[in-house]
């Protein structure tokens, strides 16, 4: 029987995507590792607190994609350009950010697939830019997950880190093999936070969420943020759309 079976870590990977339909990029190649060991998380009045900054600066995305529209989460890192996951925006036709009660439309001035980045420029958006934490944050670090679960409205979520490590996953259209420096937090994530920062207690982002666990509700993903700021400083300054690819679904 074994003879006619795939590898066993390509049958994980294929069972992986058999029971997973949140359309989010696949992290792990095959099944998930079980969860770290939990930390403490802040309460929710001191995760509100280290969000208060970043709030004027977390802007909801919608983008039109084959006759849909999608929506994730953004932050501002410069005057007029935000950066979400490269999935939100997957095969757009139109990107608009809104923050409180004003809409600006957006073009995707750089698009990574892999990493699963994106950087919008919305010239009418004027926000402070948040600043990257300068190295990965480690196990028990504190903060708090801003986004826009479901498109509705701007949420604070208490989170905290607890594993830091390489994760070998696939890019967001399934295909190649990836590898990403991810932090696994202990945060209620859902759809429509993907996106969105993880602002650590000194005010500095600390990641960039990305996905949700499939096994454990209590556990989020972000990408960490040394590699995400390396891979976003090259399209601050750039004006024309690049390609969105196709769309994700």
């Amino acid at each position: 029987m074994t003879a006619v079976l795939p590898p066993p870590g390509e049958l994980a990977a294929d069972l992986g995507s058999l029971l997973d339909a949140s359309g989010l990029p696949d992290v792990f190649l095959g099944l998930e590792p079980v969860p770290a060991a939990p930390v403490d998380v802040p309460t929710d009045p001191r995760a509100q607190r280290i969000a208060e900054a970043a709030k004027a600066s977390t802007a909801r995305v919608s983008a039109l994609a084959c006759g849909a529209t999608l929506t994730g989460t953004s932050f501002a890192v410069a005057p007029g350009y935000l950066v979400t996951n490269a999935h939100v925006v997957a095969g757009s036709d139109r990107v608009r950010v809104t923050i409180g009660d004003a809409i600006s439309d957006a073009t995707v001035v750089a698009f990574d697939p892999k990493l699963d980045i994106a950087v919008l420029r919305a010239p009418k958006v004027s926000v402070p830019a948040l600043r990257f934490a300068t190295k990965d944050p480690a196990r028990g670090a504190i903060g708090a997950a801003l986004g826009y679960p479901q498109g509705g409205p701007l949420t604070v979520v208490a989170a905290a880190v607890a594993d830091r490590y390489q994760a070998i996953g696939r890019d967001i259209y399934g295909e190649s093999r990836v590898p990403r420096q991810i932090l696994e937090l202990r945060a209620q994530i859902e759809r429509g936070d993907s996106g969105g920062p993880l602002i650590l207690a000194d005010g500095t982002v600390g990641g960039v969420v990305f996905a949700e666990s499939r096994t454990d509700p209590d556990v989020g993903y972000a990408l960490a943020p040394a590699d995400v700021s390396v891979a976003v400083a090259p399209a601050l300054g750039r004006t024309s759309a690049v390609d969105t690819g196709r769309c994700e679904r």
